[in-house]
């Protein structure tokens, strides 16, 4: 007989592996073509199992987006939190930031084109913005008190920074740029957002 611990953690653990598996195909058919029945299939469970976790197919994608907004929130953090030089904090932050998003392809459908007229995508672009603008300004001061940045206005700033890598999620997650050298790219963009394109 399962102790309450170990059934709790059994739940646990089939909740993670049908997240698991709907993320996969969730960014392969998107939300539209995708429906329960090819989760289950997928799962090796009947549809009524996913009902035990989930409300709906929507309720099931809400929980893969967040899954996704929490996997690269925590990679961010990482970053923001090494003890590192203002400037290669700001490039590992960008480089990580598209890098993980490369492999986000829920959010970054979400994002990109509100596929699901789900209203809560709306309330987590907000809060993802947020959280970007947040972890940019706290690079931005750092950088102030360590005299390797000279800004003026910390939101401003990190608003335009935020908006710029935004711009580049999108071009270099997909199209000719898609199977860009990251690194490369990052170093020329920080070059241009750090150094402007004035002939000195």
């Amino acid at each position: 007989m399962l102790h309450k611990s170990e059934n709790g953690n059994k739940k646990d653990q089939n909740k993670e592996n049908i997240l698991k598996i709907a993320r996969e195909i969730f960014s392969k058919y998107g939300y539209k073509k995708t429906t329960l029945d090819d989760i289950a299939n997928a799962v090796r469970k009947g549809k009524s199992s996913l009902y035990y976790y989930f409300k709906s197919k929507e309720d099931l994608f809400q929980a893969v987006i967040m899954k996704e907004v929490d996997i690269l929130a925590h990679e961010l953090e990482i970053v923001i939190n090494r003890n590192t030089d203002p400037v290669d904090k700001l490039r590992d932050y960008i480089l990580t930031k598209l890098a993980t998003f490369r492999g986000l392809a829920n959010f970054y459908h979400a994002i990109e084109n509100d596929v699901t007229a789900v209203d809560f995508i709306d309330e987590v672009k907000r809060r993802y913005e947020q959280d970007e603008i947040r972890m940019i300004k706290r690079i931005l001061i750092e950088g102030v008190r360590k005299n390797e940045f000279e800004i003026y206005d910390f939101n401003l700033a990190a608003i335009g920074i935020t908006t710029a890598i935004k711009g580049l999620e999108m071009p270099l997650s997909a199209g000719s740029y898609g199977e860009t050298n990251l690194e490369a790219t990052v170093d020329t963009i920080l070059k241009i957002m750090c150094y402007g394109i004035m002939k000195r």
